[in-house]
């Protein structure tokens, strides 16, 4: 033989890989079904969880199935010693990727079509303006704004960013004139249009601590509840933005950055406790749409439990809101609706460039 020729491995040192490599594939499907297990109890428990909850929903999905492929591979083309391990392999995938697909954000039911919405539903609109048009063509926003003629808006981040803080803005004389009719209801950094009369509305306030900004009410104020009335029906609208999942502007290298990550998760958690509060001790029919910062799967929607997402109605069979311009693999921005209200045609809308985050858009009966 000459010396340039490589001798093929030998059997036994092959097979020895062989089963390694499967063993490591099962220790992957064993972690990966634990990580699944682990989301509903610790997410919107123990802070840190946000870190583990940014990775792309889909991907809980496509790395069981992988795994499944794995297994299903070596059953078919069993070899000698690895026909127990296939068995582990598969049947492990397999129910990783059944607890997988309902922390996915896949909505299976978008395979049964949309069910159109009744005659007289209203139209809704929920949108993050991303510091409103701050560095956008005023008339471009606000012809995006009219073009979706919805008869409630639910608007968030109605502010600009000045020497790096959050500021008020006073757009109102311009709305008004856009929007002739419409009632305004504004606090903090939230602002909600009805074509209907606003009855009543109302910050639902959380126990936070004491923020350090100029600006108190940015923080302070996450949900804006208005009470509308539409057709002799009160409808309570809930607009929500929750505090962000971690801050871009400290280093992941910093101790700053998970002080501030920690921060964030208690205040959403604070706020989530007030928003679910108010939502028991009221009657109406409601509509809870917004920026809640939160992932398909997480722990912390458990305190949305018996709403309904509005997403079931939509055609689409992964909606995502953000990133919009970049990779597009979360859903950020939710609608839910209770109590009699109930949503058609859920969908998530181009913003021509004016913000990272999709808007919300669906029609409401009740």
């Amino acid at each position: 033989m000459s010396s340039s020729q490589t001798a093929p491995a030998a059997p036994g040192r092959t097979a020895r890989r062989r089963v390694l490599l499967t063993r490591t594939l099962i220790g992957t499907a064993l972690v990966w079904l634990s990580l699944l297990a682990a989301r509903p109890l610790l997410g919107g428990r123990v802070w840190w969880w946000v870190l583990i909850d940014l990775l792309p929903p889909l991907a809980l999905v496509v790395v069981p199935l992988a795994l499944l492929t794995a297994g299903a591979v070596l059953l078919l083309r069993p070899r000698r010693g690895l026909l127990r391990e296939g068995r582990w392999l598969t049947g492990l995938a397999a129910v990783a990727l059944i607890v997988a697909v309902p922390q996915s954000g896949l909505n299976l039911r978008a395979l049964g079509g949309q069910e159109p919405p009744p005659p007289g539903a209203l139209k809704i609109m929920s949108w993050d303006t991303l510091e409103w048009a701050q560095g956008n063509d005023p008339g471009h926003f606000h012809r995006y704004l009219k073009q979706h003629r919805a008869d409630v808006y639910l608007l968030q981040e109605y502010m600009e960013i000045g020497d790096g803080e959050p500021v008020p803005v006073d757009d109102e004389d311009r709305l008004r004139a856009s929007f002739p009719g419409y009632h305004f209801a504004m606090a903090g950094e939230l602002l909600t249009m009805s074509r209907f009369p606003i009855e009543e509305q109302t910050v639902v306030r959380a126990r936070l601590p004491e923020p350090e900004t100029s600006w108190d009410d940015y923080w302070d104020i996450r949900v804006l509840r208005t009470d509308i009335v539409v057709d002799g029906t009160e409808v309570s609208f809930y607009n929500v933005h929750l505090p962000d999942l971690f801050y871009l502007g400290a280093s992941p290298f910093s101790a700053e950055f998970y002080r501030i990550v920690a921060d964030l998760d208690h205040r959403r958690t604070a706020v989530l406790k007030a928003l679910r509060a108010d939502i028991e001790n009221n009657d109406n029919p409601k509509v809870v749409a917004g920026v809640l910062n939160l992932v398909p799967g997480s722990g912390a929607l458990r305190w949305l439990d018996g709403l309904t997402d509005a997403a079931h109605s939509s055609d689409s069979l992964y909606p995502v809101s953000f990133w919009v311009g970049k990779p597009q693999a979360w859903r950020l921005d939710w609608a839910f609706s209770a109590t009699g209200a109930k949503a058609h045609g859920y969908r998530l809308t181009d913003p021509e460039g004016l913000s990272s985050h999709r808007a919300q858009e669906f029609f409401l009966s009740t």
